[in-house]
């Protein structure tokens, strides 16, 4: 078993982790960001988390090669092989780090998760707020009486500004 294909997985799993770790910062900024309503900011945030996110896409490809370099390697096969079958037939101090940088990168995607969840609760809330000025704006400004010439109640003609809600 190579040593090196081992190890240049780790150091793969490894940049994958800092690179997470740097749209965790990147995700907490935006919760400040979007409480504070600074849309620029939050344009430009999302504009470097798109680049991260492309860089990751790459590492996420070396990293598939590298697991088919190594299942080939164990005799697994690359397409149902889990790191733990491969934790099992790594020697032990490989097998070691290599469960340990596993565990960093599920901790980093699962803080990614969280911090994802709140900025998504907090934009839904401030898209909830916007339409519910919008709805607010829209019928104040009816010029329409409640009844019609007949003496009957009119049916509410709902102006809108948009055709639709997404």
């Amino acid at each position: 078993m190579s040593n090196h294909a081992v190890d240049h997985l780790i150091n793969i799993i490894e940049e994958e982790t800092m690179i997470y770790k740097d749209l965790v910062e990147i995700s907490k900024n935006k919760t400040d960001v979007i409480v504070k309503g600074k849309v620029n900011e939050l344009e430009t945030m999302t504009e470097l988390e798109q680049s991260l996110i492309i860089k990751i896409g790459k590492l996420e490809a070396a990293r598939e090669k590298i697991v088919e370099n190594v299942c080939s390697l164990l005799d697994l096969d690359a397409q149902s092989a889990t790191i733990s079958q491969v934790l099992e037939c790594v020697e032990a101090p490989q097998a070691e780090k290599l469960k340990q940088k596993k565990q960093d990168l599920l901790s980093v995607l699962d803080d990614i998760m969280h911090a994802n969840e709140i900025n998504e609760k907090l934009l839904k809330s401030s898209i909830d707020f916007i339409d519910f000025s919008i709805n607010i704006m829209s019928n104040s400004n009816s010029d329409e009486n409640n009844y019609g010439d007949s003496g009957k109640i009119n049916e509410s003609k709902k102006k809108t500004y948009f055709d639709v809600k997404l």
